[in-house]
């Protein structure tokens, strides 16, 4: 980030500097009465005294070109500053801050997502503004990103939403969508963070196949951790080329990092939420989308019969599921796969009822392994 001469109210020149910047940090972190006002917030202690530098002197300024000329697109990245060797500033350089504010950053009009109102959004207040927190995106390629997110609020019907969850990304462009690194069907409300779309793409492949949430949120664990080792060795590094006194790292538990990311069963809650989410382009659920493309399978050929019980493993106990009954067709396409209680032939007959009154499905052949118990 170069040096960007802005002016205050009284005209005076401020040089808004990475050594500026660092300074700042490291005044406001070992500020007693600071302190004890954030003692109790989840967002690292560095990072909300970088959040306040940000908001009193680019986000609140007259002139729009300072926010853009600091913020690209949502984000802005915290640069690196080794002249003035601060732990506090140093465990947060290349953290990005994202501002989502579509009407100052994009300057879009966001249209009310209530499909009988006619309202346009209008900026309220953030999350920093009024409660001085910061929203974690957690992803696979290092500590969180943080997020001062705009409450909306329709003049019409009254109803508030956050700047960032998928009601809005999906009623604006995608272009400017796509500047928040978040899917819009992970962007769920209920939820107190996000997962990055680089992080749920890779989990979408684990997912389908292990149902491993567990594995997904060690992962993310471990890209925080291996991040604070790197930034660990770099700073005791350029310490060691000044050959001075240092400071002592901040801990990585209650400083680096006071949010941890979702564990597994939290993790699997959003993959299903995301799988069922209609916050999309095309407005079709994966989960009714999958569906779908089950019921079109046809065949004129040959299609086989069989229960399984691996898959089983995957699904809650209370749902008393024995197996899954299955039918997959001569292009290995599955043509139907239901839950059922037992591997009687009552439990899977009205779905095999349902297969067959299919319009294009037709099978010449029909196979199974138990033949010729439930020739039926």
């Amino acid at each position: 980030m170069t040096d960007v001469v802005a002016t205050t109210k009284d005209d005076d020149e401020v040089i808004f500097s990475p050594l500026s910047l660092s300074e700042s940090v490291g005044k406001l972190v070992s500020n007693v009465k600071f302190q004890n006002k954030h003692k109790s917030k989840i967002t690292p202690l560095a990072m909300l005294a970088f959040a306040t530098e940000v908001s009193e002197k680019i986000i609140r300024h007259k002139d729009k070109g300072v926010l853009l000329q600091y913020f690209d697109g949502l984000t802005m990245e915290i640069p690196t500053c080794h002249q003035h060797n601060n732990p506090h500033y140093h465990s947060i350089a290349g953290t990005k801050l994202l501002y989502v504010d579509w009407e100052r950053t994009h300057g879009i009009q966001v249209p009310c997502p209530d499909a009988n109102c006619t309202g346009a959004l209008q900026s309220d207040r953030s999350n920093f503004s009024k409660n001085q927190t910061l929203f974690p995106l957690f992803g696979i390629d290092g500590s969180p990103s943080w997020c001062i997110v705009m409450v909306l609020v329709c003049p019409c019907c009254r109803r508030c939403f956050n700047s960032n969850e998928a009601d809005i990304l999906v009623n604006i462009p995608e272009h400017a969508a796509a500047v928040y690194p978040v899917e819009s069907t992970y962007a769920l409300p209920t939820y107190n963070c996000h997962l990055t779309r680089n992080a749920t793409e890779v989990f979408s492949t684990i997912m389908v196949t292990y149902g491993n949430g567990e594995l997904c949120s060690k992962l993310l664990f471990n890209s925080i951790n291996r991040d604070y080792i790197q930034r660990l060795k770099v700073y005791y590094s350029v310490a060691k080329d000044k050959q001075g006194s240092v400071a002592n790292y901040p801990e990585r538990d209650g400083a680096f990092i006071k949010q941890y990311p979702p564990l597994g069963d939290t993790i699997r809650d959003m993959y299903d939420g995301s799988a069922s989410s209609q916050k999309n382009a095309w407005c079709i659920s994966d989960h009714d989308r999958h569906i779908r493309e089950i019921q079109s399978v046809n065949t004129d050929s040959i299609c086989c019969q069989d229960h399984t019980f691996q898959v089983v493993k995957s699904y809650m106990k209370g749902l008393g599921a024995k197996a899954v009954w299955d039918v997959a067709t001569g292009t290995g396409e599955i043509a139907s796969a239901v839950l059922v209680p037992s591997t009687r032939t009552e439990d899977f007959a009205h779905a095999a009822q349902q297969l067959m009154k299919r319009k294009d499905f037709n099978p010449k052949v029909k196979y199974s392994d138990t033949w010729p118990s439930k020739k039926e």
